[in-house]
């Protein structure tokens, strides 16, 4: 008998793991194809009715449920015995009774259950044997005992991946998960199990010799169990190949200082944490069946966030909940500033906690995957379409990480509030149909003027995101900002660029620089090589820089603003700053008189300067 599985993944990136350990532990004839969501539906049935085999199956998620059950529907009247797996037939086997051609059903884990199943087809055991299975019969189904089996006997075969560079390289440690968070269909999994340690370290070492781009550890929960963790970590730590990124969930109030000491002493980047923190609402917290220790968990945060990449989660539509209580969760969450905030709204999944409870919260959810909450007693549907508006613009200018200095500007100098500016921001931004398919000089001046009515200092606020902007491209960008800076002023900016910094000449300057001021401040993108440079620079009338001056706006009692806005009497009495000032001319440097004997008492370096703008300001042509 022969068995045909088939993987639906969310994206290429994402193997299927499922029919991969079904597959790998398989005692009869098994082959498998993987396909993605993206894939049209008469593909993937062209390639089912164009094989040989007798067994089919599919393993079945939330995001491939859909269109699993158009497939099936259109194989329906073949002679296929279908088999389901995955999470989604598992738990939400219900609609699939709808489908004739579906025999059975694998509850849960799937290696033994399978074989069992297809030794019973087979008729080498009586169906008594026959575990987890949920089977039809007469119209109905029903399900054969729940076992659940020890690990020892599960292999993996972590090169069926074959992609490492492309792929996420996905690992399991343990099954099963220790807790019982109401939303979490991980939660009905009990008793945890670990694998062989020594089998797992194998595992990774194959992985990292592999360069493996991303290896995953698909454990809920890696840093319960300390020493097993430490352990991993350490071999990690000692096996590092420079390439590839390890990714772990973890329970970030459990963390011990050992751990983080390990993890910080790691290269950065090695590690990424996912830390799923869902609510900062303590009654909430206890809704959902959790306990957190906000404290904690955000001096973890802080103690990891510089040398670790950390995501961190929140959940809407949760008990308890309403749109202020949200508002608070976000902002206690996203001004922990990790590298990613995932904004996620709450799903039915079926047999866990909130779907059991769901009446007595007057929950209602979608219909169809992926079962999101629509409304409940504590936030509407209008509310939290707001908060979805929100998320499109934590999504687009905060997790994309192409706006970082902006996003230090608004909540970290001006300390705005995060979910009001987003949705302020997003309010405006979504009146422009189509908004999602601008191009990025389309959307980055949008986004800048949403923020007209929020940020006070316009000009400030044009320099920041034009840094943001520039520094994205790899080549110099379509400007869509009037220009500022003069040719005066560019000469002898490009100058002292050159000669603060060793690495540039005037040649890379006036070939490869993009420069962009606000008042005093000059920024420089050199795109030969995308390096990034900064500088302060102020020229006076007579050509010296302020910048240089120890008392330029220093915070001190006889500091200077500058010559050009300074009211000291020694400034009132410069004869070179009287003459700029009748003539209306910002520097000796463009006056047809120059060079006069007022400059004699300049320094050398001043006259330098002055000689180099009048040079370029009268050269011809």
């Amino acid at each position: 008998m022969k068995t045909l599985l088939i993987g639906i993944n969310s994206k290429y990136i994402h193997p299927a793991i499922g029919v991969h350990q079904i597959y790998t532990n398989a005692e009869s004839d098994v082959s498998y194809h993987e396909f993605t969501i993206k894939d049209n539906n008469q593909t993937i049935i062209d390639y089912i009715t164009n094989e040989s085999f007798d067994v089919l199956g599919f393993s079945v998620y939330i995001w491939n449920v859909e269109k699993i059950k158009q497939i099936i529907e259109t194989l329906e009247g073949t002679q296929y015995t279908i088999v389901l797996g995955g999470p989604e037939a598992s738990y939400h086997w219900q609609p699939f009774s709808n489908f004739k051609n579906v025999c059975y059903i694998i509850k849960g884990e799937g290696e033994i259950p399978f074989n069992l199943l297809i030794a019973y087809l087979e008729h080498k055991i009586d169906f008594t044997q026959v575990y987890n299975v949920i089977y039809r019969q007469n119209n109905m189904f029903l399900q054969t005992p729940i076992k659940v089996f020890p690990l020892d006997s599960i292999k993996h075969d972590y090169s069926l991946i074959q992609d490492f560079k492309n792929k996420v390289s996905y690992i399991e440690a343990s099954r099963g998960c220790f807790f019982n968070c109401a939303y979490c269909l991980a939660s009905l999994e009990k008793p945890v199990r670990f694998f062989n340690i020594e089998t797992v370290k194998q595992e990774i070492i194959f992985l990292l010799k592999e360069k493996a781009k991303i290896i995953k550890f698909l454990d809920r929960s890696f840093n319960i169990n300390t020493k097993y963790m430490l352990e991993i970590l350490l071999l990690i730590k000692e096996n590092d190949n420079g390439y590839t990124t390890f990714q772990f969930e973890i329970v970030g109030d459990l963390l011990t200082e050992e751990a983080i000491c390990l993890i910080n002493s790691m290269r950065k980047g090695y590690i990424r944490l996912e830390i799923g923190i869902q609510t900062t609402n303590e009654i909430t917290t206890a809704a959902i069946l959790r306990k957190q220790n906000f404290t904690i968990l955000k001096q973890n945060i802080l103690n990891l966030r510089d040398n670790t990449t950390i995501h961190t989660d929140l959940i809407a539509g949760l008990p308890y909940e309403n749109l202020e209580s949200f508002k608070k969760s976000f902002n206690d969450v996203f001004l922990l500033f990790s590298d990613e905030l995932q904004l996620g709204f709450l799903k039915e999944l079926q047999e866990t906690h909130i779907s059991n409870t769901k009446k007595q919260h007057g929950y209602t959810f979608d219909k169809t995957s992926p079962y999101e909450v629509v409304a409940n007693n504590y936030i509407t549907k209008e509310e939290l379409d707001i908060i979805r508006l929100v998320e499109k613009g934590v999504n687009k200018f905060y997790n994309s990480h192409n706006f970082t200095r902006l996003m230090a500007y608004l909540f970290q100098t001006l300390n705005l509030n995060p979910f009001d500016t987003f949705y302020k921001i997003m309010a405006y931004i979504s009146k422009t149909p189509n908004f999602h398919q601008l191009q990025f000089d389309e959307i980055t001046k949008l986004f800048y003027q949403s923020l007209f009515e929020i940020v006070p200092d316009i000009e400030k606020l044009l320099f920041i995101i034009k840094q943001d902007y520039l520094a994205k491209s790899k080549m110099r960008p379509k400007i869509w900002w009037q220009a500022t800076i003069t040719k005066l002023e560019r000469n002898y900016l490009y100058q002292r660029f050159v000669e603060t910094y060793s690495n540039l000449t005037l040649d890379i300057l006036y070939r490869y620089g993009q420069l962009e001021k606000n008042k005093n401040e000059y920024f420089l993108v050199n795109y030969q090589n995308n390096s990034i440079y900064y500088i302060d620079s102020c020229l006076a009338f007579c050509g010296f820089d302020c910048a240089l001056c120890p008392l330029y706006k220093k915070d001190l009692p006889i500091s200077c603003p500058g010559c050009t806005t300074s009211q000291t009497e020694m400034c009132q009495t410069c004869n070179i700053r009287v003459c700029n000032l009748n003539k209306k001319i910002n520097s000796c440097s463009v006056c047809l008189d120059y060079p006069c004997d007022k400059i004699n008492v300049l320094s050398p370096m001043s006259i330098k300067t002055l000689n180099l703008l009048n040079k370029n300001h009268f050269k011809k042509g």
